[in-house]
C-alpha cells in the first residue's frame, strides 16, 4: 500500500469522526426531551404534573409572579369590573390583571388533574374549605366504589376575567375557562361507567379569592359553575 493511499485512509477517518461528533452534538441535546406532536401543539407551557409525593409546601400557583405569558388586553375602563381591578392593584402592587387569567390557567389545570387523581394534599392548598369538602366527598365516593377517574386536558382554549369584587381586604375574581379535555371514570374491571374517550368542550366560571393583606400568595378557588 502506498503512502498516498495510507494518507487518504487517515483523512477519511478524520472526516468521519468529525461528522459523527457534529451529529452527536446536535442530536444528543434533544434525545429524551422531545414532546409528541400533539403535546407540542396543544399543551400550554404552564402545564404542571401532579405528584402525590410532592411536598405540599410547593403547591403554590404563582398568580401574582411575573411570568412570561401572552398578555390579555385589559384596560382600566370605568366599568364596575375595571374599577374593582384598579382598586385591587392599588392595594396589592403584585397584582397584574392583564395576565391574571393566563396565570389562573395553571391553577385550573392543577386542580382538575388533582381531583381526577384524588390528590388531597394539592387540593387543600388550592381550594377553600367548603369547596375542598365537596371535592373530597366525591373522591371518597369514587374510592368506596373502587372507581378510577382519568382526565386529559388537551388544550385550554381561552381564559378571561368575567367579574371582580373587593370587600374590605378580600378580593374575588371570576375567570371564564374554555377547554378541551377527555374525562373517563372506570370500574375495577376497566369498564367505562361515565365519560368516554372522545374529547369534549368544557366552559366554566371559576371564582378565586384572596386576602390581599396576607403574605400567602395563593388565590383559593371558592366557586365553580358550568356555562353554555
Amino acid at each position: 500500500m502506498g503512502d498516498g493511499s495510507f494518507l487518504d485512509i487517515i483523512l477519511l477517518a478524520m472526516v468521519a469522526a468529525f461528522i459523527f461528533l457534529r451529529l452527536r452534538s446536535v442530536l444528543g441535546k434533544r434525545m429524551g426531551h422531545e414532546q409528541s406532536p400533539r403535546e407540542d401543539i396543544s399543551r400550554k407551557p404552564h402545564q404542571k404534573t401532579v405528584d402525590k409525593d410532592e411536598d405540599p409546601s410547593d403547591n403554590v400557583i404563582p398568580m401574582n409572579d411575573q411570568i412570561d405569558y401572552k398578555k390579555e388586553p385589559l384596560p382600566f375602563d370605568n366599568s364596575p369590573k375595571g374599577q374593582v381591578l384598579r382598586e385591587i392593584q392599588k392595594k396589592d402592587r403584585n397584582f397584574q390583571p392583564e395576565i391574571f387569567a393566563s396565570q389562573a390557567e395553571a391553577a385550573y389545570e392543577a386542580i382538575v388533574l388533582a381531583f381526577a387523581k384524588g390528590d388531597r394534599d394539592m387540593l387543600k392548598d388550592l381550594l377553600s374549605e367548603e369547596v375542598y369538602k365537596n371535592f373530597e366527598k366525591s373522591i371518597e365516593n369514587r374510592e368506596k366504589d373502587n372507581l378510577e377517574m382519568s382526565t386529559d386536558i388537551l388544550a385550554i382554549r381561552s381564559s378571561s376575567i368575567e367579574d371582580a369584587m373587593l370587600e374590605g381586604k378580600i378580593a374575588e375574581i371570576t375567570v371564564r375557562f374554555e377547554a378541551e379535555m377527555i374525562t373517563m371514570t372506570k370500574d375495577e374491571e376497566g369498564v367505562v361507567v361515565s365519560g368516554d374517550p372522545h374529547p369534549h368542550e368544557v366552559r366554566e366560571l371559576w371564582t378565586f379569592a384572596r386576602d390581599i393583606s396576607s403574605r400567602n400568595p395563593n388565590w383559593l378557588l371558592i366557586t365553580t359553575k358550568s356555562v353554555d
